[in-house]
C-alpha cells in the first residue's frame, strides 16, 4: 500500500454550492458523472459522494486540492460490477504514478445528510 485518503463531505454543502454556482458541476465533475448523478432520485448525495472521493484520492496520493491536479480529472466511474472505480486523466494518473502507486481503489458511503469516500493506493 502506497497511500490512503478520506474525506467526508455534507451533502447540503455541495447542494448549495451546486446551486449557487451553475459553472461549479461542470469544472468539478465529468460530463459522465454529471449524467449518472442527475439520473438518480437524489441527485445531491451522489454529487457528494464524488466530491469526498476527489479530495480523498488527492490525499492518498499527497496532493492538496489545489496542488496541479483539476478534480474533474478525477472520476468516479462504475465498475461492471456496479462498484465505484475511478478514471484518472492526464495530470491525476501522473499524480498516482509519483506517488508510487499504480492503482486506486474507491469505496463512496452516504448516510445522514453525510458523503463519505476512502481511497486505497496500491504500489
Amino acid at each position: 500500500m502506497r497511500g490512503v485518503g478520506t474525506d467526508i463531505v455534507e451533502i447540503a454543502r455541495i447542494a448549495r454550492s451546486l446551486r449557487r454556482r451553475p459553472a461549479f458541476a461542470a469544472a468539478v465533475f465529468s460530463a459522465d458523472e454529471r449524467r449518472f448523478c442527475d439520473a438518480q432520485a437524489s441527485p445531491d448525495q451522489h454529487y457528494a459522494a464524488r466530491f469526498a472521493a476527489k479530495e480523498a484520492f488527492l490525499k492518498a496520493v499527497g496532493r492538496g486540492v489545489l496542488d496541479g491536479v483539476a478534480l474533474d480529472e478525477i472520476e468516479v466511474t462504475r465498475s461492471p460490477e456496479r462498484a465505484p472505480a475511478l478514471r484518472l486523466g492526464p495530470t491525476a494518473a501522473a499524480a498516482l504514478a509519483s506517488s508510487g502507486g499504480r492503482e486506486a481503489l474507491v469505496s463512496l458511503s452516504h448516510d445522514g445528510g453525510m458523503a463519505l469516500a476512502f481511497v486505497v493506493v496500491w504500489g
